[in-house]
């Protein structure tokens, strides 16, 4: 007896209360395992409340030796990290793997049993090709592979077990080699319940990034960064919208023409709480720039301008739009948090200095290629190339092998959609996206979110907005240069500053000799390269500069500069003291060509100069034109061996040979 009740306290030294214990819905049990459940319940929590075993025994029929065991298995350790509880006492639970005694004895291929547990039997025989087949299945390095496959199948595990087997010598007569199939599906199984065991890993090591991505949600724990109420936080993302798009182009004859573009991006910005669009931008470039973030956030700062609908039939959603063009109170908002893709970190010093410095407002980069943590962002792009992009005859599809629409970029042309008009549609989808019922949010749109919290009658909830600014009231994130100022009595040069290959002046500048050698801080505002502010080193302000010479007569992007600049130093561009520089970057990317092979001579560009066209035609107002590069009105100078060719020449002939001419002098 004293035996008996100090085995009890060492087993139940550290128990944790019943009350933590898991247990087991009981009710969905048949009636005679619900009583033997209840009884084996009943009886550990006697045991455990420290009855006499006598009176437990008599209480619910349970045994003495089997009381202990019961006990025991409650107090086991579960693959949820638990301990097993009131789970153990489920009658007909079983307590371990099946283990086979039994040698395994001759067996022909085609009769049938007589091999449960032959395959866990081998294992333990060989427990090296037990350590060997885990470290393939989860990518575990050593010294046989140092290079393992992308997603190993059953099939190969099935090889590699084989050929370990027969150099261990197992025979012939032996399993699996006496069986028909060999185990093939006794490896399927092993391998699936190997990657279960390890269900992280297996998809980290495994399978695509999608599922990867997802693997950081649904773990059942509460996410770190939690927003409450409107404008705490802010996603921003880019969309590489899957479709082909074309431009109308004005023809050498005077007609219009499509001509196909490169595929676009999609950058927009969605408040986390309301789920509601904020602000969008469409970009025609290849890649996404810092610029093309910055204009987004400028436009979600600054007042809205509501794009207007020319496609007919095609109407704004009664009531619906952007935030800041429905409630006043959003215009200038500004928010707390910045939730940015990891992709476009290489960004992150344009958005941190210019950006976060202006508004006030934390960043926080999550990893590249986990789109959960944006998940109204993702979610946005997803309906809107559901909705408009993959119904489209020109749609690339949702997947490189999947969805893709034939000829579909040749159908951009030929049935002509537009970017203009498709950026039209995507204006429409953005505010009824706002005005749409969202079960996520309660069966509310984002935009009744806001109101709510906007007429909310309480002073926990303000809106923060930046103070007010002179002028059009309109904030921008100009770039900041410090250039030095040039000239001298000298040369006669008046003094000036010089920004991309550009001289920059005004009145005032010209007239003070007294600031050359010194350094301005001049404000740019990367939208438009032809104006800056400038200050002195004391910050006092010196006026506008402009830029000098053709420059400064059509509006331009630092971007545009740059790209001119760089064709001007390959020789590919030239640029007199009398042409105005985008008119001929313009008409270089838009110069005539045809089709190789082709009877027909319709003017075409290339996708990319296309695109690129487009851009500079938005950005600077000037109409699309095809140039035929023969019968231009000024004829397009692309290199500076044309330059030299084109020019008359001031000697009638040829030049004379001077040698010979002095020679003859000497003569004489």
């Amino acid at each position: 007896m004293v035996t008996q009740r100090k085995s009890r306290l060492e087993r139940l030294e550290n128990v944790p209360p019943l009350s933590t214990w898991p247990t087991i819905a009981d009710s969905i049990l048949n009636e005679k395992n619900r009583e033997r459940f209840q009884n084996r319940s009943t009886a550990v929590k006697m045991y455990v409340e420290g009855y006499p075993v006598m009176e437990i025994a008599k209480v619910t029929g349970i045994s003495r030796s089997a009381l202990g065991k019961f006990a025991d298995r409650c107090l086991e350790t579960a693959n949820d990290g638990k301990i097993m509880g009131f789970r153990a006492l489920i009658p007909n639970l079983p307590q371990k793997l099946y283990h086979r005694v039994a040698e395994i004895t001759h067996k022909y291929p085609e009769a049938q049993g007589g091999l449960s547990g032959a395959f866990r039997k081998t294992l333990e025989q060989f427990p090296d090709i037990e350590e060997k087949l885990v470290k393939l299945i989860r990518k575990i390095n050593n010294p046989d592979h140092n290079v393992h496959e992308k997603k190993i199948g059953a099939t190969t595990i099935w090889r590699e077990f084989i050929k370990l087997l027969k150099e261990k010598g197992v025979g012939p007569t032996q399993w699996p080699f006496n069986t028909k199939h060999l185990g093939r599906k006794t490896l399927q199984r092993f391998l699936n319940e190997t990657l279960d065991e390890t269900f992280a890993r297996s998809i980290t090591t495994r399978e695509e990034r999608a599922a990867v991505a997802h693997l950081a949600v649904g773990t059942g724990y509460a996410p770190l960064l939690r927003f409450e109420e409107p404008y705490d936080c802010v996603e921003i993302d880019a969309f590489c919208i899957n479709a082909f798009f074309s431009a109308e182009f004005e023809t050498p004859e005077g007609t219009t023409t499509a001509v196909q573009l490169e595929r676009i991006w999609l950058i927009a910005m969605i408040e986390a709480v309301s789920s509601a669009v904020l602000a969008y931008n469409t970009v025609y470039r290849s890649e996404v720039s810092a610029e093309d973030v910055l204009r987004v956030i400028r436009k979600a700062i600054n007042p809205p301008e509501r794009l207007e609908l020319t496609i007919p039939g095609l109407v704004y959603p009664k009531n619906g739009g952007l935030p800041n063009e429905i409630f006043p109170e959003c215009e200038g908002a500004a928010w707390n948090a910045l939730l940015l893709d990891g992709a476009l970190a290489h960004l992150a010093q344009a958005i941190h200095v210019r950006a976060r410095k202006t508004i006030g407002f934390e960043i926080n980069w999550g990893p590249v290629g986990h789109f959960e943590r944006r998940p109204n962002i993702e979610r946005l792009f997803s309906d809107i190339s559901s909705a408009i992009f993959l119904r489209m005859p020109s749609t690339t599809g949702s997947h490189p092998h999947k969805g893709r629409a034939k000829d579909a970029q040749e159908n951009s042309v030929s049935y002509k959609i537009l970017a203009e008009e498709v950026e039209q549609l995507l204006a429409v989808h953005m505010a009824q996206h706002n005005v749409t019922p969202s079960e996520g949010i309660s069966y509310n749109s984002p935009l009744d979110v806001l109101h709510y919290y906007i007429n909310k009658k309480s002073d926990h909830f303000v809106i923060r907005h930046l103070p007010a600014r002179s002028g059009s009231g309109a904030i921008s994130f100009p770039i900041l240069l410090t250039p030095t100022v040039r000239g001298g009595r000298n040369s006669g040069r008046r003094p000036y500053v010089e920004i991309d290959r550009v001289h920059y002046t005004n009145p005032v500048l010209a007239q003070t000799a007294g600031l050359i050698g010194k350094k301005l801080t001049v404000e740019m505002n990367e939208d438009d390269w032809r104006y800056g502010k400038a200050f002195l080193e004391n910050g006092a302000e010196l006026g506008i500069i402009k830029a000098g010479g053709r420059w400064c007569q059509t509006k331009h992007s630092r971007k545009t500069r740059k790209l001119i600049n760089s064709l001007v130093a390959k020789r590919e561009l030239v640029i007199t003291s009398i042409d105005d520089p985008i008119h001929v970057y313009l008409n270089y990317l838009s110069i005539k060509k045809n089709k190789s092979g082709s009877s027909n001579n319709k003017p075409l560009l290339t996708p990319r100069n296309a695109t690129e066209a487009t851009r500079v035609s938005s950005e600077s107002g000037l109409p699309r034109k095809i140039v035929n590069k023969k019968n231009t009105q000024s004829p397009l100078v692309s290199s500076i061996d044309e330059l030299y060719l084109s020019r008359p020449s001031a000697i009638a002939g040829p030049m004379p040979d001077l040698n010979a001419l002095l020679a003859k002098k000497t003569q004489k």
